[in-house]
């Protein structure tokens, strides 16, 4: 047995071939274990999570008792179309590029142990439907939504629904003015990471995020302090008499929670946003493309590159490459810049 063990990896290197080998389920954990480590140490990548939830849900499933070593590119290619069988549809770009940054994760740490080569290791191609960006507010719609979100919790006899849509309010307006990733950035903020930030005499509202690449800073709207107080005196844990002294405070708890002292969750939000939509036929635009909770980042970006700020202080605020918010928001730009191309404004 020995003897056929040592021919047997002879045999491998001579052609090139990892001496040994796993199955994908067990690397794929390593790798899984791996990042979540580095998320609660906090130098992890917030899409980590994201490449965390592909692994689970959909690579190991497939892939789980195959050798790291035979996935090349017919073995890919055959979970491509697994992939739009179990969905049902060709998955977006997004989504692939997702699925493809988890994989290269269990590749990596693969390579990195001698279980697979280099030279076989499949390239991971992108052939999804590309995202279709979503559509944005008008500052007419903004109106209509927060004057409706006013009342929208009395609509509802349900108690805990009635508590989401209170809080709802206050998120909507929070978004609006900051340009705060709609999700894991906003709902993971705390109390301790608002504060404000002296400069020449004038404070100003300082908000610090776990976004989708790295940590920020971004500088809300002043007006958020109104809706943040209000949104504070939902928690029963806050005992501070004014914002000022909430900030002072440096409460460790989640901000977006509600009077029942429950967090808000990504779909509660998404279903009472949903509802509200529907009920002031406001869910689709008339460029066709549908709203959701993230068209406030949208909205928020299309209203500063209408006052003039740069692409590039535009992106720190938001978190993105200037790359990034040239492609998805110079179609804007004609809208924006509506008086200039009439002809009734000149630029200064």
């Amino acid at each position: 047995m020995a003897l056929r063990l040592y021919y047997e990896v002879d045999a491998r290197i001579q052609n090139k071939l990892p001496a040994t080998t796993r199955k994908f389920a067990n690397v794929a954990k390593h790798a899984i274990a791996r990042m979540e480590t580095e998320i609660r140490e906090g130098v992890g990548k917030q899409a980590y999570r994201g490449y965390v939830q592909a692994l689970n849900k959909w690579l190991i499933p497939y892939f789980g008792t195959t050798d790291i070593a035979k996935l090349d590119l017919a073995a890919v290619t055959a979970f491509d179309a697994w992939r739009t069988a179990q969905s049902g549809k060709v998955p977006a770009q997004s989504t692939i590029k997702n699925h493809n940054s988890a994989l290269n994760r269990v590749l990596d740490l693969a390579e990195l142990n001698g279980w697979i080569v280099k030279s076989l290791r499949p390239t991971l191609l992108n052939k999804g439907v590309k995202t279709q960006s979503r559509g944005s507010f008008s500052v007419e719609e903004y109106r209509t939504i927060y004057s409706a979100l006013r009342t929208f919790h009395k609509q509802t006899p349900n108690e805990k629904s009635a508590a989401t849509r209170e809080t709802l309010q206050n998120y909507v307006l929070f978004l609006a003015n900051t340009g705060i990733r709609h999700g894991t950035e906003a709902l993971g903020l705390r109390w301790r990471n608002i504060e404000w930030y002296l400069r020449d005499g004038e404070r100003y509202l300082a908000v610090s995020v776990d976004g989708k690449t790295n940590k920020r800073t971004a500088i809300a709207r002043d007006r958020v302090v109104d809706f943040l107080w209000r949104q504070a005196q939902l928690n029963p844990r806050n005992t501070a008499g004014d914002f000022d002294g909430l900030i002072s405070s440096q409460l460790d708890e989640e901000v977006f929670t509600t009077r029942l002292s429950a967090t808000v969750t990504v779909h509660n939000l998404n279903r009472a946003f949903n509802a509200l939509l529907d009920e002031l036929s406001l869910k689709t635009g008339a460029d066709d493309r549908t709203r959701t909770l993230y068209s406030w980042r949208h909205f928020y970006a299309t209203q500063d590159l209408e006052r003039g700020v740069s692409t590039h202080a535009l992106s720190r605020q938001l978190g993105n490459s200037i790359q990034m918010i040239d492609r998805h928001y110079s179609k804007y730009r004609p809208l924006i810049n509506a008086d200039l191309h009439s002809g009734r404004k000149k630029k200064h």
